[in-house]
């Protein structure tokens, strides 16, 4: 397996001889991204790779710049890798630690939905748009409107007053 910068022996890359740190989880969410982003035969490459999300080339060639970067911004086990504009790249810049809940707010919108809003979809039985969001596990449902605009307007205010962190508006 080749990937850009990097040279592998038997699966594992070459800088690991020079770290030791290929045990470390550190290691496994640097060599995750890279495989998302680069092999096309990985699991979820077409939502990574696929629609060009990269690794910045720093991190790409070098796992001790990605780990050094991650122990200075936050990083602790339970955490995971999260990109703050989801059709970013894997860069210091864009990257940052959450946990799993927050990590699952900041999702891009789906193929399936029509109105170009998160939490916002139109039902067609009253000709509006409802905007919802999901809190604790429990969706929450905002109102109805009658353009997509307003509905997701109401679902970022809604965000705004209760003070909900990592939500994507």
């Amino acid at each position: 397996m080749t990937y850009p910068g990097n040279k592998w022996i038997k699966g594992h890359n070459i800088s690991y001889f020079k770290h030791g740190l290929i045990d470390h989880k550190l290691y496994r969410v640097w060599a995750g991204m890279k495989t998302r982003c680069y092999n096309p035969k990985a699991e979820y490459y077409k939502d990574y790779g696929g629609r060009g999300i990269r690794v910045c080339i720093r991190w790409q060639k070098s796992f001790i710049s990605f780990y050094n970067w991650a122990v200075k911004n936050s990083y602790k086990e339970g955490l995971t890798i999260d990109r703050e504009d989801n059709d970013g790249n894997y860069h210091p810049n864009n990257c940052r630690f959450v946990t799993c809940r927050i990590n699952n707010l900041n999702k891009r919108i789906y193929k399936n939905n029509t109105s170009g809003y998160i939490g916002v979809c139109f039902h067609k039985n009253i000709n509006k748009y409802m905007a919802q969001i999901k809190v604790k596990g429990k969706n929450k449902y905002l109102g109805y409107y009658k353009t997509p605009k307003k509905a997701a307007n109401a679902r970022k205010i809604y965000i705004i007053k209760n003070k909900l962190k990592g939500y994507s508006i």
